[in-house]
């Protein structure tokens, strides 16, 4: 079985790798959020993943390994079908002689393991320890090259002479890219073909090219998905759509298609909490950064910015450190453009042009409601920058996100220190 919330808590003590205090916090947390001690001490700021797997290895009498720092052979991954993999998460990844290697979050599954081992031709079995995250992200390396799966799916016109399945296409682009970690998903036409780009870590890459005479069609599926006018080809239109990942996740995209020279071009920003479940130790800062960092959201007033180019990790900081300041004794309101992940016991503001609902008219609005933390999703304007910055100067807390090309922190209302 996995280690349950008892069995991690009670590690936790005896090793006294945290202080009772924040493990009694997490604890509470846990249980009024609904979540696992895991979550609530990734979310908590607490430990990282990394720390969290070893400390669970050890509870479980298992090594730990990390995936991410091996080289899998292919043969040996698949040893295990990928929906076996996918349903028990286990990979195996190491073969000699005597024995075959593999890691599992759940040790009790000796069958299986046996069964693999039987069909490895070995007589024994070892059995290592990784994260969930860890194999989620091993899991990845079944999936074919992007380009071989879209022969595949047109090879279906050749062979059959029917119509290119382009629905199958639009959901294939879109689980590849989120499995990918993508921020955005462009669809360009070009004179010959239909470039796909994925942006990962803030840089746009070349993934596929589509036939040309595909093009139209799949932004009219794009179109449909997202209730937008099917016959408007020369004005830009902007919608929303939401696709079922799978039982447990649910991916909110927003859709913006322009028209340009070569017909119509489509970016699908992908808005999941599935990227927004980081903790603040696991988004690669250095540690002279991180303390500054903490120092700062942790100050009962002034501001933090987060900045750098889209798709930099920007929102994905501010979710981290709002997960940290949420605690019962604090009232915390956002105003955001979109909401892009929902976190219980936060009061978060969906802005709306329509209703003349901006970020300064929000941002004025959330002052009247006696917060303690205000976060602005972006600082767009003159207008939004004094409100926030005179809010940071009368006592609040303000978080936000500018687009530029490097991270400020701001520990004081009147001190602005680049990091």
């Amino acid at each position: 079985m996995e280690i349950s919330n008892a069995q991690l808590y009670k590690t936790l003590e005896e090793l006294g790798y945290v202080k009772p205090v924040e493990l009694q916090h997490a604890k509470e947390r846990a249980e009024t959020e609904h979540i696992s001690l895991y979550d609530a001490l990734l979310g908590s700021d607490t430990l990282s993943d990394q720390d969290l797997g070893k400390i669970i290895a050890y509870s479980l009498n298992l090594p730990f390994v990390s995936l991410a720092q091996l080289s899998i052979p292919d043969e040996v991954l698949r040893l295990t079908p990928e929906d076996v993999a996918a349903r028990h998460k286990v990979i195996t990844f190491g073969i000699d002689d005597k024995e075959l290697k593999i890691v599992t979050v759940n040790p009790a599954t000796t069958d299986l393991f046996e069964m693999l081992a039987k069909k490895a031709g070995v007589a024994n079995y070892r059995l290592f320890y990784a994260t969930h995250r860890d194999i989620e992200d091993a899991l990845k390396l079944y999936r074919k090259q992007l380009q071989a799966t879209f022969e595949d799916l047109l090879s279906i016109k050749i062979n059959k002479q029917a119509e290119p399945p382009v629905a199958k296409i639009v959901n294939t682009l879109i689980e590849y890219a989120y499995t990918s970690k993508a921020s955005d998903i462009h669809i360009e036409p070009m004179r010959t073909a239909s470039l796909v780009r994925f942006r990962i870590d803030g840089v746009l890459h070349d993934e596929i090219r589509l036939p040309k005479t595909l093009h139209s069609q799949v932004i009219t599926r794009i179109k449909v998905l997202a209730r937008l006018r099917t016959d408007e080809h020369f004005s830009a239109q902007d919608g929303r759509m939401r696709f079922a990942i799978d039982e447990d996740e649910e991916l909110d995209m927003r859709v913006s298609i322009v028209p340009v020279v070569s017909g119509e071009k489509a970016v699908l920003r992908l808005l999941s909490s599935h990227n927004r479940q980081f903790s603040l130790t696991d988004l690669g800062m250095a540690e002279a950064d991180l303390a500054k960092v903490r120092r700062g959201f942790n100050r009962p007033y002034g501001m933090v910015l987060a900045t750098g180019p889209t798709g930099s990790g920007k929102t994905t900081t501010m979710y981290a450190i709002l997960k940290i300041l949420n605690t019962r004794d604090r009232n915390i309101a956002t105003i955001e453009d979109p909401v892009e992940y929902e976190i219980e016991g936060i009061n978060q503001i969906q802005t709306n042009s329509k209703a003349r609902l901006t970020f300064a008219q929000g941002l004025r609005s959330i002052l009247r409601q006696d917060p303690n933390i205000i976060y602005v999703g972006e600082i767009r304007d003159d207008e939004t920058a004094d409100i926030a910055l005179n809010s940071a100067m009368t006592g609040h807390l303000v978080l936000s996100t500018l687009h530029t090309l490097s991270l400020i922190h701001i520990s004081e209302p009147t001190r602005l220190r680049c990091i």
